[in-house]
């Protein structure tokens, strides 16, 4: 899974900014550990995206809700036009 894989990566990212001893790597387990944060020595880059793993490993996991996205929907936000003039509009832009 391309999350675990992220999560790796962040991992060792974090192990290697950090100066501390190497610690040995836990055995895998049922339960993912959350990433931590880092000490601002990567920047904000890394704590976006540990807030977006943290995120989607909550989903996953089903304590947090996925947000919905938003549907356009042109027939309700533009009233001024006809049916038939938005169809022309979108066949114009999508040639």
């Amino acid at each position: 899974m391309a999350s675990d894989e992220l999560a790796k990566k962040l991992q060792s990212r974090l192990a290697a900014t950090q100066e501390t001893e190497p610690r040995p790597e836990p055995e895998h387990s049922p339960v993912r550990p959350k990433p931590q944060e880092a000490d601002g020595a990567c920047g904000d880059s890394s704590s976006e995206l540990s807030a977006i793993l943290t995120r989607r490993q909550d989903i996953n996991e089903g304590n947090a809700a996925p947000r919905l996205t938003r549907v356009f929907n042109p027939y309700t936000e533009f009233k001024e036009f006809s049916r038939k003039q938005i169809k022309d509009m979108e066949m114009m832009f999508k040639r």
